[in-house]
């Protein structure tokens, strides 16, 4: 018995220095995941969405109040895009409820739907009726930019992308 107190007695404790250094691990580990996290390194979590406008996007006046707004866009997600509204300058118009746009306020996309397909790389063209004149729709603006507003939503996020358009033509 004598000899199992002795050896008990004899064990010790973690030293200071282990210790320091077993908190400066854990520490940096923790430092290290936040800044993961906040850099949205993590894949969705953080992430404003895949949608992803590519080169530059072209805006022409067709006449009788109808805009057409061009570009190539890449959806390397899983998850389609909807889009849900357009602001072209001052004026937002949401979807077309019938699949046309025969009405002031209302887009439709040359997909046939809002949607963006999972995956889909390609040249979208959405048309607007906007029924009223546009901030910045005038001649001495043809070759300058409009700035265009899409807001998307992807699976479970809903962000904004915000491009400037290049203005081709007035009819």
């Amino acid at each position: 018995m004598k000899l199992g107190r002795r050896y008990l007695k004899s064990k010790r404790a973690i030293s200071g220095a282990v210790t320091a250094l077993i908190l400066v691990i854990v520490s940096v580990a923790l430092a290290l995941a936040v800044a993961v996290f906040a850099f949205g390194l993590f894949g969705s979590f953080g992430s404003s969405g895949n949608l992803q406008v590519v080169g530059t996007t072209y805006l022409n006046y067709l006449g009788n109040s109808m805009v057409q707004v061009t570009m190539t866009v890449k959806n390397p997600s899983s998850n389609p895009a909807s889009i849900n509204a357009i602001t072209i300058g001052n004026y937002t118009a949401s979807q077309a409820t019938n699949g046309k746009v025969n009405s002031g306020g209302e887009f439709n996309v040359s997909t046939g739907s809002n949607q963006i397909p999972a995956g889909f790389s390609g040249q979208i063209i959405i048309y607007v009726d906007n029924g009223t004149p546009i901030a910045g729709l005038t001649q001495a603006n043809v070759g300058g930019t409009i700035p265009v507003s899409i807001s998307i939503t992807e699976g479970t996020l809903s962000p904004t992308l915000t491009i400037n358009a290049v203005l081709q033509k007035l009819a």
